[in-house]
């Protein structure tokens, strides 16, 4: 079995194992892997003989159970008397048997068991039963058999096949992967593959000194070797990113349904009976009808000529080792391809050599170095209402990128608190805090003011008048401290209003403005920050009033060019509504009419044909005639009084679209009076 020599361990979850290791002429090298793993070693795998060899294949075992798999075999070995057991299951079969000084070759007729008594004991034999040369048979004591060996070669095969499965079952959820080698001399080989592994995690300790002096930061990886084998002394290299990984299944035949193709075939027929005729004629027979020939199967493919190989001229060092790697997967096939750099994956190397047992995890330290920090304040309302978190202002001047995890701050050898750190390139600033500054004590008190109009506008029939709101956030900031305290003050800030007569950040966040200052020690300090917001009314023109119009003229919203046009609207809007109300007493007029005409036409309905009810008669059908003369002048009218009314709006619709207006209320000129 190849030893593992390097690992690289990976964020999404996966590891990569080599393997290298020496063998001599033609070699199997074995090697184990749990089911689950088996799909990642198929599509990841790859083996090269770095010197004069080949790779000849790799075969791997089924995915049947142990069960299916004994049936294809004829033979058993049974939990209680297995040699008698298989001597009877191989009947018929040729063995050689050395009893004693004498080697005797036959074939197997069968055991059986001899019961002996002298005196009160009884003891039991088992007796071979073997052929000998065709025509004796003989029986054998087999507690006098040293050895047996059997002749057949399909017997042999079959035996170590068996012996392969029961010793694989006693491995639970193991398969084996068996590498062939042809060569000669020794030779190293190598063995690469990607399988599942637990995501390595990191944690950090980070060292507070004395003011001015750098702190110093510690980070340890912790990696769980998960895996039914020991890691002795492997090179170790921890990645971080997020590359591309899948799991997909190969390791499960595939099957492809093909149709099913019947070869048509001619109805048979029975054998003619004809006539004899009365001349003697003779009669031709009737070729039989050819059928075509079958279509041959197309040859197989030729077996692949890929060689993996190399010539190693000297003893590999590691800058060596790349070229000769290299050259073998050069010489294996041709790739094409176009590379590109992958910026965002970064590694640890470690230096040492790392020995992990199996089912095991361990701290493995992968940075100690200084770093540009100190201890500082960060104070956020939303964190905590009353109190700043004290923080490390962290400036990773390592040099190398930090994989995110927790850590623990000490200060002075004492232990001051923990946090989480996210992922820092090199070069990145951050604060990161690890516990509440009770020794500061902060108020928030909070104000707006809505100021005059600072814009006026006309525009797509409505006045919108711009506001200016200030918002005003004090923060009172009293430290009981015996030092003074650098600070850093996160202050939310509303998107799309603008900072006014404040101090300036040292950085803004996404939805925070982050102020500096400093913080005397046993002092109150205030510290207030002011935004500017605009905020809009607006109002409909289609309906405005005399009264509101005077409004905006008095406060300069509009001047009195636009108030004119304004006043138009105002006109043009009375006459519309006095013509609405006009129509509207006109419609009431019909409706009482068309109930006065139902009333009348029920009458009708209900006279005789008597004198007086005559006379009834034609007095209602006059008052109908009378009160259809005036339906029609009603609508007469309202069919006029409507089309002033759409005139009316017509020309107020033109002035809405045509006003358009805009000013600086300040700028603008007093009304005339």
């Amino acid at each position: 079995m190849l030893p593992i020599r390097k690992i690289v361990l990976y964020k999404h979850g996966v590891g990569y194992f080599e393997r290298q290791g020496k063998v001599t002429g033609d070699a199997t090298i074995s090697l184990q892997f749990k089911t689950g793993e088996m799909n990642d070693v198929l599509k990841s795998l790859t083996v090269l003989d770095l010197q004069q060899g080949v790779i000849s294949s790799i075969s791997y075992e089924s995915t049947k159970p142990v069960e299916k798999q004994l049936e294809d075999i004829a033979i058993r070995l049974p939990d209680e008397n297995s040699l008698t057991g298989l001597l009877d299951q191989i009947k018929g079969a040729r063995v050689e048997v050395e009893i004693g000084q004498v080697t005797v070759e036959g074939l197997v007729t069968g055991t059986e068991s001899v019961t002996q008594k002298q005196g009160d004991t009884t003891t039991w034999s088992h007796l071979l039963n073997l052929l000998v040369g065709g025509k004796t048979l003989r029986s054998f004591d087999l507690s006098e058999v040293k050895w047996i060996t059997f002749k057949d070669p399909g017997l042999q095969k079959d035996l170590g096949h068996l012996l392969d499965i029961l010793i694989g079952a006693k491995k639970k959820d193991l398969k084996r992967l068996t590498i062939f080698a042809n060569g000669s001399g020794e030779r190293e080989v190598m063995a690469s593959y990607i399988v599942e592994t637990p995501v390595w995690k990191t944690s950090y300790r980070v060292l507070l000194d004395e003011p001015g002096k750098d702190a110093l930061i510690q980070g340890w990886a912790l990696v769980d070797n998960t895996q039914d084998e020991d890691w002795e002394d492997v090179a170790l290299t921890l990645v971080s990113g997020l590359p591309i990984s899948f799991v997909h299944d190969l390791y499960s035949p595939r099957y492809k349904r093909r149709p099913v193709v019947e070869v048509r075939e001619e109805e048979a027929y029975a054998p003619p009976e004809l006539e004899e005729s009365i001349e003697d004629l003779m009669c031709a027979e009737e070729a039989p009808m050819s059928m075509p020939a079958a279509m041959a199967p197309p040859p197989a493919p030729a077996p692949s000529g890929g060689m993996m190989r190399a010539k190693a001229k000297r003893a590999l060092r590691k800058s060596e080792r790349a070229e000769v790697l290299s050259e073998a997967r050069r010489s294996s096939t041709q790739v094409k391809t176009r590379t590109s750099e992958v910026g965002d994956l970064f590694q640890y190397e470690i230096d040492n050599a790392v020995t992990v047992k199996r089912n095991q995890s361990a701290l493995v330290p992968i940075l100690q170095r200084p770093f540009s920090g100190k201890r500082v304040a960060v104070y956020n309302q939303e964190i905590r209402d009353k109190n700043p978190m004290s923080a490390v202002l962290f400036n990773n001047s390592t040099g190398v990128t930090l994989e995110g995890g927790p850590v623990t701050v000490l200060e002075q050898e004492t232990y001051v608190g923990e946090a989480m750190l996210d992922t820092m390139k090199p070069g990145e600033e951050r604060l990161v805090p690890f516990s509440v500054e009770l020794g500061v004590l902060i108020q928030v008190e909070q104000d707006s003011k809505l100021r005059d109009v600072h814009l006026a506008r006309i525009v797509n029939g409505s006045l919108y008048l711009n506001r200016y709101r200030v918002r005003e956030t004090t923060y009172a900031i009293k430290s009981k401290l015996k030092r003074p305290l650098d600070m850093y003050l996160e202050h939310r800030f509303i998107h799309d209003w603008e900072l006014v007569d404040s101090a300036d950040p040292v950085e803004k966040t996404e939805n925070f403005y982050r102020f500096k200052l400093e913080a005397p020690a046993g002092k109150t300090t205030k510290f207030t920050v002011y935004e500017k917001g605009e905020e809009v009314q607006h109002w409909s023109i289609s309906n405005v009033d005399r009264d509101q119009v005077g409004v905006w003229l008095k406060n300069r919203f509009i001047d009195d060019a636009t108030r004119a046009v304004l006043d138009n609207m105002v006109d043009l809007n009375t006459k519309s509504a006095r013509l609405e109300t006009h129509i509207d007493e006109l419609e009431e007029e019909i409706e009482q009419i068309f109930e006065n005409q139902e009333r009348l036409r029920e009458n009708l309905g209900a006279l005789g044909s008597g004198q007086d009810e005559r006379r009834l008669r034609e007095r209602y059908v006059t008052a109908l005639d009378k009160e259809e003369d005036r339906l029609k002048e009603i609508r007469d009218q309202i069919k006029l009084w409507k089309k002033d009314k759409e005139e009316l709006e017509a020309q107020l619709e033109a002035l809405i679209k045509d006003l358009e207006f805009s000013s600086r209320p300040q700028q603008l000129p007093p009304p005339i009076p």
